[in-house]
């Protein structure tokens, strides 16, 4: 069998994997019109900070292709997928196949803001050339403007403050910060540890215009201007479907590649992963673009699987899990805000608690929880999550509790361990109180 894989990110690199370690007479040709193939490009803001994470430490280690016996082809862009003839054209070349995955990633969007002319604009990617135009500019200046409050925005401005930046705004159109995984009402706790480290907040931002003067960019906003030197746009990405669309295959609503529970898109022979593919989540079923590195690993391992062995795995779908560090505070949401589950027509209930782990002479940080239910169903529909301490297994257990369906009262009682020193469940206490609220 030989399959063609286009796109060499976290979905085509899980797919190669899977695949080989399936079929170990398959032949396998990655094609990426990048120059450099980046294990863990999530870590490109890390990189950028300075200190402990450096270049090397973010690209694939050891031989993995090599090993494998992978064909990877590097800064060579597939232009055309010949369905009929079964055949692709990757840097002028013809290429046959039997099966194709097109792990296509996604592209920047850059909002239309009158004056964008592209002098110190930047953005930031999974292609690694992006980070290294970023790490050249960022000793030259002094100052920036962030636009886009997300995780992208969040984690440049750490990397800026940790290389010295004294003046840095966040502006975004919406009311908050990480817009896509906290409400006001939680948000407003990270916002203060922010404004804490100098940076101001322009929240929401109503942007008229962006010029090029002087070496810098001055922002105009209705009631004042900002003058920085650079401009770094954190406003968000889109699926990358141009080939796709090119090739005849079916998009989605969500401007997505339209697929099937096997990861097929409208060719059976062309499976879709990752940013590219159009998704859906695990609670209402709706079709979403859901761009994030372990869904793409995931989704790759799933349409590798059934490349190989025959439609035999069915993808779920997503829980939207996420988690962020800030300035020691970690952050973690699951499903969606109560703004967004009231505006899919959702019968929200919704209950904010702070708990302690452990008793405080232990010495562990408050968990701040905010859970949110569908009141017909009694369903969990999204959660979020803050504190100091580590919040990863609850965020786990969350998604769990969230993506099958548990309901609350049998939430509230899944024994759970305990002990003084490590701690134990704040989830189940929380969910208690949700529970009183819905039953009033």
């Amino acid at each position: 069998m030989k399959v063609c894989i286009v796109g060499a990110g976290a979905g085509g690199r899980s797919a190669s994997g899977r695949i080989r370690e399936l079929d170990k007479q398959a032949q396998i040709d990655v094609f990426t019109k990048q120059a450099e193939i980046g294990y863990a490009p999530c870590e490109l803001p890390f990189v950028l900070r300075g200190g402990m994470v450096t270049w090397d430490d973010i690209f694939y280690p050891g031989k993995f292709f090599e090993e494998r016996q992978i064909n990877v082809y590097l800064n060579t862009e597939v232009t055309d997928i010949l369905r009929h003839e079964k055949r692709l054209i990757a840097g002028g070349e013809s290429y046959t196949y039997d099966k194709v995955i097109l792990s296509l990633g996604a592209v920047p969007f850059i909002p239309l803001i009158p004056g964008l002319d592209g002098k110190n604009e930047f953005t930031l990617s999974t292609n690694i050339a992006n980070g290294r135009a970023l790490d050249a500019i960022i000793p030259k200046y002094a100052s920036a403007a962030v636009i886009g409050a997300g995780a992208i925005g969040i984690e440049m401005t750490l990397a800026l403050l940790a290389r010295g930046y004294r003046k840095i705004y966040i502006l975004d159109m919406l009311q908050n910060v990480l817009p896509a995984s906290l409400d006001e009402d939680m948000a407003d706790r990270i916002e203060e540890v922010i404004r804490e480290k100098g940076v101001e907040l322009i929240l929401p931002a109503m942007i008229s215009a962006i010029r090029s003067e002087s070496g810098g960019k001055l922002i105009m906003l209705p009631e004042r201007e900002l003058k920085v030197d650079f401009v770094f746009l954190a406003t968000g990405a889109k699926p990358n479907v141009n080939l796709a669309r090119k090739a005849g295959l079916e998009i989605g609503d969500t401007g997505a590649i339209a697929v099937n529970q096997y990861l097929q898109t409208s060719d059976p022979d062309i499976y879709a992963v990752g940013d590219c593919m159009e998704n859906w989540d695990m609670i209402t079923s709706s079709k979403k673009c859901h761009l994030m590195v372990t869904t793409a690993a995931l989704t790759g391992e799933v349409a590798a699987t059934n490349l190989v062995l025959g439609n035999s795995v069915l993808y779920q779908g997503t829980a939207m899990t996420f988690i962020i560090e800030v300035f020691g505070h970690q952050v973690g949401s699951v499903g969606f805000t109560e703004r967004a589950a009231r505006e899919k027509g959702l019968d929200v209930v919704s209950h904010i608690a702070t708990t302690l782990p452990m008793r405080p002479k232990y010495g562990r940080e408050p968990v701040y929880c905010k859970l949110i239910a569908d009141r017909r169903t009694r369903n969990l529909v999204g959660a979020q999550v803050i504190s100091k301490g580590s919040i990863r297994g609850a965020i786990d257990e969350l998604a769990l509790a969230t993506a099958y369906k548990v309901p609350l009262p049998a939430l509230a009682q899944i024994d759970t361990p305990y002990s003084p020193a490590v701690g134990g469940d704040q989830i189940r206490w929380t969910v208690r109180e949700l529970m009183n609220k819905i039953n009033g």
